[in-house]
């Protein structure tokens, strides 16, 4: 005898419901899959939380910070959490012409300064095409870049790159015994001493000014400068000394004189330019030469016009020393 009740001529069999779910599921799944392939159908956006950038236009900006003066490359615009390149979508309304649109006109291009994420690159962020990357291409045309330690020149500090300034060069003038007598013979004698107290003549100092409009290249930074230390107990040892220093850009001549001050341990003195827009770029600022009693006879002290000396002018007096036996003596004679 057979477990299953037969089954009686007209019913319905118990498979044919399954079945023809099934074949009404593989149906829409072939009919989808068609216009997926005729692209009619875009499945993509349905459970995707990023929005739609239909209509849009992709611009390239960083994926994280690009330093000054280095050159872009693709990689400063991967985004390595994405996967992708780093984009913004903006509607076409909003997008300049000086907005970089292709890429190819961002990459191998040097940056004039750091670009931070989220911001789009324009022309005037980058440096002439050609421009070599690193400290080099933040050196003006026709200037020379120098870098100086903060314990040589002081006012260094809170200036930014493309700052531009003067360096000034103090060397006092040193009076023996604490003050300087003179001993003149002659009519002239008494004039000429009292023109040297008159105008403080042992408290001066020769103020040069060495360095015209400079320009900071890269801003003061700390770095470690190795030194080698020995010792009887723990022998010699390397160690590590932080350096505060900027890279500054000066014309050639210039140059040897900066040097030649650092090297006598001259006072250095940097005098920050004015960075608004109207600001005569080829202002001088003029030297201070030390007052000379024999330059001027009956002139008036320090700070009056006659009490500063120019490159051209000629000292007043003469002095000539008369050598009788053993017995020196100085005399103040007027020139021609």
């Amino acid at each position: 005898m057979s477990p299953f009740p037969p089954r009686r001529p007209g019913a319905p069999s118990t498979l044919t419901g399954p079945m023809m779910v099934l074949g009404a599921v593989a149906s829409v799944v072939v009919i989808v899959g068609a216009l997926m392939a005729l692209g009619v159908v875009d499945l993509s956006r349905f459970g995707s939380s990023a929005p739609s950038t239909a209509g849009l236009i992709a611009v390239p900006t960083p994926a994280a910070t690009i330093p000054a003066y280095a050159r872009v490359r693709r990689d400063h615009l991967w985004d390595r959490a994405n996967g992708r390149l780093a984009m913004l979508y903006l509607p076409p309304q909003t997008v300049t012409r000086e907005m970089l649109v292709d890429i190819s006109d961002v990459i191998g291009r040097v940056l004039e300064q750091a670009k931070e994420p989220g911001y789009v690159f324009t022309e005037s962020d980058f440096l002439p095409r050609g421009t070599r990357e690193g400290i080099v291409a933040g050196i003006p045309a026709g200037k020379r870049a120098i870098r100086i330690s903060a314990d040589r020149v002081d006012g260094l500090f809170g200036l930014h790159a493309g700052d531009r300034f003067d360096i000034l060069a103090t060397m006092p003038i040193a009076a023996s015994g604490g003050g300087r007598t003179f001993n003149f013979a002659g009519p002239y004698s008494q004039e000429v001493a009292l023109q040297a107290q008159l105008s403080n003549w042992d408290k001066q100092a020769t103020v040069r000014v060495i360095v015209q409009s400079a320009v900071i290249v890269e801003p003061m930074t700390t770095r470690g400068v190795p030194i080698y230390q020995s010792s009887l107990t723990e022998g010699g040892t390397a160690r590590t000394r932080p350096v505060q220093e900027t890279v500054i850009a000066v014309s050639p001549d210039e140059v040897a004189l900066l040097t030649e001050a650092m090297a006598v341990e001259a006072r250095l003195t940097t005098i920050p330019r004015s960075g608004r827009p109207d600001d005569p770029a080829g202002s001088i600022t003029p030297d201070l030469r030390p007052f000379s009693p024999f330059a001027t006879p009956g002139g008036g002290g320090p700070g009056s016009v006659d009490s500063r000396r120019s490159d051209d002018e000629e000292d007043t007096f003469r002095v000539v020393e008369t050598i009788m036996g053993q017995k020196r003596s100085l005399t103040a004679v007027p020139r021609p």
